[in-house]
């Protein structure tokens, strides 16, 4: 023989608060009737808090795009400016070149053999000159004129 189980009865469910509840369902009319809800306080709040937050990351990202931009201009003219210092640096170095050239010795003197001058045949002589030496132009200052006037403001020490 076979037993058979026979489940034991469920007990009644009983509400626990009487709020819990509920109505019991209306029939709905074929047109629904939309409402709208204001949103409320918080949300509004958030919402706020979430566009400002966005304006102030807006307004960072900006910045630092122009800060990126006035960088790279300030770059450019200072690259050109390290070009026209290195193209005077060359000039410059050239022009001392051929001034060393131009000015040595052998330069010289080979020029001077084209021109047709000669070495002199001994050391240069000093002629007197007959007469007085001449004045002094009028109206040179003199350096230790009206020293004793000064000198009594000055301290003893040097």
């Amino acid at each position: 023989m076979t037993a058979v189980t026979i489940p034991a009865p469920r007990p009644a469910r009983v509400p626990r608060d009487a709020s819990r509840l509920r109505a019991p369902r209306r029939e709905r009319p074929h047109a629904r009737h939309l409402v709208v809800v204001e949103p409320s306080r918080r949300a509004r709040h958030r919402r706020r808090q979430v566009a400002i937050v966005g304006s102030v990351v807006v307004l960072a990202v900006f910045t630092i795009v122009a800060f990126r931009a006035l960088l790279a201009q300030s770059q450019v003219a200072i690259d050109r400016i390290e070009q026209q210092m290195t193209e005077a640096e060359q000039k410059y170095e050239q022009a001392r070149y051929e001034h060393a050239t131009l000015a040595s010795p052998e330069r010289v003197v080979a020029r001077a053999q084209e021109l047709g001058l000669v070495p002199p045949a001994g050391p240069p002589t000093a002629i007197p000159v007959a007469g007085e030496a001449p004045l002094p132009p009028e109206g040179t200052a003199t350096t230790l004129h009206g020293w004793t006037e000064v000198k009594p403001t000055f301290d003893a020490a040097p």
